[in-house]
């Protein structure tokens, strides 16, 4: 049974002026965390040990797991302090334990696809793609592709939990509608990705930000789960990259 909690019962109603907890992650989801990853705190204000090294390409990708789950952490943190359950914020957790031999399938897939695709991709061995290249980001060897499956774990569960599920639901109720929430999420997202360098890379995030806010807010702010399995799987196509 879906018990996600629609914005208009008098339960929502009635926490229109979020607690403190409350605040305290929503103000750090949409606007320290972008203005933190804007600002270069992942890269350029930590000294640079690793130059000319592939070790600056795990130091890049450690440090955005953390960017991800220290938030996340405090949604946590708020959902409990407000004695709320998780599917007030349209996730229901128990939808992957139902499902999980499709999860272990898609999973298994990835992994296997770590191990072939250096090889089918690189027959003459690995190229060496320092960390100026535009390609910077993408994995090479088999223990970067593995590494990539957590990292796109963490991007769709964090990213969902925070941009859509909580971020339009508490906006939600100081706002009186998520539609109106849904743009300071977009623009919180599209940051979270850096600066924009180009219009090419506004347009994509926008759109990638509507693109799940809006099927959120047409599901009535519930099965978020679903728009989690969605974005872990483009992230995890970085598995097959060449």
């Amino acid at each position: 049974m879906d018990q996600s909690i629609p914005l208009t019962t008098p339960d929502a109603a009635s926490t229109s002026r979020p607690n403190i907890w409350t605040a305290l992650a929503l103000a750090v989801t949409l606007v320290v965390f972008p203005v933190m990853w804007c600002a270069g705190f992942i890269g350029p204000y930590v000294v640079d040990i690793y130059r000319g090294s592939r070790a600056h390409w795990w130091y890049f990708w450690l440090l955005a797991l953390a960017f991800h789950w220290v938030p996340f952490g405090l949604v946590w943190l708020a959902l409990a302090k407000s004695r709320e359950p998780w599917t007030s914020i349209g996730v229901d957790w128990g939808w992957f334990r139902r499902w999980w031999w499709v999860f272990a399938g898609i999973l298994a897939a990835l992994g296997a696809a770590a191990f072939i695709m250096p090889g089918a991709h690189y027959p003459d061995g690995l190229p060496e793609i320092g960390r100026s290249s535009p390609r910077f980001m993408i994995p090479l060897s088999t223990p970067e592709r593995l590494f990539v499956i957590l990292v796109a774990i963490t991007a769709g569960v964090t990213e969902e939990v925070l941009f859509r599920g909580f971020s339009i639901t508490r906006l939600a109720r100081v706002l009186g509608s998520p539609w109106l929430a849904l743009p300071i999420t977009v623009v919180s997202f599209l940051f979270i990705h850096g600066t924009p360098r180009s219009v090419e890379m506004l347009m994509i995030y926008t759109v990638a930000g509507l693109a799940f806010g809006v099927p959120f807010l047409l599901m009535k702010c519930r099965r978020l789960e679903v728009l989690i399995l969605i974005h872990f799987l483009i992230d995890a196509g970085l598995v097959l990259a060449d």
